[in-house]
């Protein structure tokens, strides 16, 4: 009984220790805060450098999706959240355009945030439905202007693939109509099933339809083809020169977050996309690392150019939404 009760003792001694161990001891957790749904763009992406990313953070790195408004719910939460570094937001193409798109917004883009960096570009791949008779861009836009009026499809307004469409309707004066569907997924198979006669689609949801037969893919927005697809030319090679549309993925932090915080973060994002492994892992998962990484303020004057730039596409579009 007596070495029961020690035992015991000793027991409930080491739960008390480790109940009053300083806070500092405990794993951080930091928490990437995600505009879209699980399984999504920037889900791939993190997956992909996760485990490189703890290690050099020293921390636990969980995914907290909050889809909505093209990431506009997701950088409000970053935006009220402690400037500690462990709230990390995502951000893309359509953050940029948002800034003109969305009227009531509670956020500047541009001065309630601090950039950290960008690392890495998604692919989009101009996908048709197989009904469609062109085998090329030039053919395409032969048989949509000889159509008088089509549809397109994507993932939502101000989404990567609304803007390539009206960027594609105004460099070519294709006459179409934006179909705006709830995610890549359905607005892919509004191609696959003939709702929609074109998408610029992200090549993470589209690559199976493209490599199963279900779409026609007829060329990549990025500078470079796609390993995946290298008989598929960019939209350069197809002809339409300066074609800039290229998604993007870059993180940033609440604004007041300290400098040696920030710098912190970049290095080891930095480190975790710069990975070997993880780069194979990305150009697996379609996408393509930047040769040189953007830094804090090479980012943030990126991300000035980017607002400027869909500024002009958003007015001339006519795009609006409250």
């Amino acid at each position: 009984m007596g070495g029961r009760r020690s035992w015991m003792g000793r027991s409930l001694a080491l739960a008390f220790a480790l109940a009053v161990l300083p806070a500092a001891q405990a794993q951080p957790v930091v928490k990437i805060v995600v505009g879209g749904p699980p399984g999504g763009l920037f889900d791939i992406m993190i997956r992909n450098i996760s485990e490189r990313l703890e290690r050099e953070l020293g921390s636990t790195v969980v995914i907290d999706n909050k889809p909505g408004a093209g990431g506009a719910v997701a950088l409000e939460l970053v935006r009220t959240a402690k400037p500690d570094g462990l709230t990390v937001g995502t951000l893309n193409v359509a953050a940029a355009a948002n800034e003109s798109i969305i009227k009531k917004k509670s956020y500047n883009l541009l001065t309630d945030f601090e950039p950290v960096g960008m690392y890495v570009f998604p692919t989009n791949i101009l996908i048709v439905n197989p009904g469609i008779p062109a085998g090329n861009v030039p053919a395409l836009i032969e048989t949509l202007k000889a159509r008088g009026s089509s549809n397109y499809s994507s993932g939502g307004i101000g989404s990567p693939g609304h803007l390539s469409g009206e960027m594609f309707k105004a460099r070519t004066g294709v006459p179409a109509t934006h179909v705006p569907y709830k995610g890549a997924p359905p607005a892919v198979l509004a191609v696959v099933t003939g709702e929609v006669a074109y998408m610029f689609a992200t090549a993470s949801s589209a690559i199976g339809q493209v490599t199963g037969g279900k779409v026609r893919a007829l060329a990549v927005t990025t500078a470079e083809r796609l390993p995946q697809l290298p008989d598929v030319p960019t939209m350069t090679e197809a002809g339409l020169a300066d074609f800039n549309v290229s998604d993007w993925v870059g993180f940033v932090l609440p604004k007041g977050t300290p400098v040696a915080v920030r710098d912190k973060l970049h290095a080891a994002l930095l480190a975790a996309f710069t990975d070997p492994q993880a780069r194979d892992r990305l150009r697996n998962a379609t996408f393509i690392p930047l040769e040189k990484p953007l830094g804090p303020a090479e980012f943030g004057a990126f991300m000035h150019a980017e607002v400027d730039k869909w500024a002009k596409v958003v007015h001339d579009a006519k795009i609006a939404q409250d």
